[in-house]
């Protein structure tokens, strides 16, 4: 089954990053990288609501993703003016919102790569922001992990770098440093200011 597939390459991608983006080098399909990120990302939307239930919120300290914690100041808006629950909210706004990130990502990752004259093709960009988020996937729902799934992503990030666009180990661990500050200063900003309605 597919979706076995699916779990079984995230947890290589945690487990053994390197290897398994070694194999990836000559895919040149998007479709398993497109399948695996829908529907790994289908976990992260629907147990996140489930822990904001039990009272803990998408902040910067329990979510992997800035969509979690955007879902979790939007919800309770999105509850009052249209009568449907936040927990549902949060599981649809945490879906779609990393479904428009971590695409982007890609576009945003290649130009990085070609700016530090990395070998690697668009299609590698995007094998670096989709498989890279398998921490956040698997794990950014659990309270107190997900910064550290977060983080865990940065260091996938730098391992797809260097595997698939040859960007030597430190000019990728700057690369990642630099955004990652990015990532921390926005989770900071828009994960502490919620919405003016409480949960």
């Amino acid at each position: 089954m597919q979706v076995a597939e699916d779990f079984k390459k995230s947890v290589k991608f945690i487990v053994d990053p390197e290897s398994a983006f070694e194999n990836e080098i000559g895919q040149k399909s998007y479709l398993p990288m497109l399948r695996f990120f829908l529907i790994l990302n289908i976990i992260l939307a629907l147990l996140t609501p489930v822990v904001n239930w039990l009272h803990i919120p998408s902040d910067i300290v329990h979510a992997g993703t800035n969509a979690q914690m955007g879902a979790f100041m939007q919800a309770p808006l999105l509850e009052s003016s249209t009568g449907i629950s936040r927990y549902f909210w949060v599981a649809v706004l945490t879906y779609f919102g990393n479904f428009l990130k971590f695409p982007l990502l890609g576009v945003l990752f290649h130009g990085f790569a070609k700016v530090m004259k990395g070998t690697g093709s668009l299609n590698d960009s995007f094998k670096v922001s989709i498989y890279s988020t398998a921490p956040v996937l698997l794990l950014g729902w659990v309270p107190f992990f997900g910064l550290i799934s977060g983080l865990w992503v940065g260091y996938l990030y730098v391992v797809g770098f260097w595997k698939l666009h040859n960007i030597g180990m430190g000019k990728a661990i700057a690369l990642v440093n630099f955004l990652i500050g990015i990532q921390l200063v926005w989770a900071f900003v828009f994960g502490w200011i919620g919405s003016s309605t409480p949960w």
